[in-house]
């Protein structure tokens, strides 16, 4: 019989479990009565961070010695994810403005890179966003952002993103420079209002 720690404190198992993936969706189970997510999970110490692959559910449990799980309240941890989530505003404003730089600059090939790379972050930013309403118990579109809602909030920085790729369509380098410094870059910021309301709703 293998060791099985659950946030560094001994549990016992069902004998009947034969594979992880039978113990995972056991804690899955467990999981949804007290609000809580498996976070973190390691294998005779070494870290496992594809868990939830299929390949690691057929694997037996006999053949792990000690198997340690790492749960975190689901709240705490939308918590944590909105606070990464607008800590990265303001690094991706920056990145906009030396975007702009280097179009003013006429570094197009520097520019293009730094533009593309921004506009995948920004659809990253905004799956974890829709993601985030959702895991929080409400729709942007009716969360109140002061006088806007968040999804007019994320709406802002889509209109910004379609001039910006009209300007550059037309290789106007002057205009997609502004864009960016200057449409771009305070919508980002404006994001955070976004963020701060969905942490608003965890505490309530």
């Amino acid at each position: 019989m293998f060791d099985f720690l659950v946030n560094r404190q001994p549990k016992t198992l069902n004998s009947g479990l034969k594979t992880w993936g039978d113990l995972l969706a056991t804690l899955d189970l467990d999981c949804e009565a007290d609000r809580r997510t498996v976070t973190e999970v390691r294998f005779d110490g070494v870290d496992q961070p594809s868990y939830r692959s299929l390949e690691l559910a057929r694997r037996p449990l006999s053949s792990i010695a000690k198997i340690e799980v790492e749960l975190v309240d689901r709240a705490r941890l939308l918590r944590n994810t909105l606070g990464t989530a607008g800590n990265s505003l303001p690094v991706l404003a920056a990145s906009a403005c030396r975007a702009a730089a280097s179009f003013r600059g006429h570094d197009l090939a520097a520019a293009h890179h730094q533009l593309t790379s921004l506009v995948e972050a920004v659809r990253t930013l905004t799956i974890l966003t829709v993601a985030s309403a959702t895991a929080a118990g409400t729709e942007l579109e009716y969360l109140p952002c002061g006088a806007d809602s968040g999804s007019d909030v994320l709406g802002s920085v889509g209109v910004v993103l379609d001039s910006l790729a009209q300007w550059q369509r037309g290789s106007d380098w002057t205009a997609v420079a502004d864009a960016l410094e200057y449409d771009l870059a305070p919508a980002l910021l404006q994001w955070g209002v976004v963020f701060d309301a969905m942490q608003d709703r965890c505490a309530a």
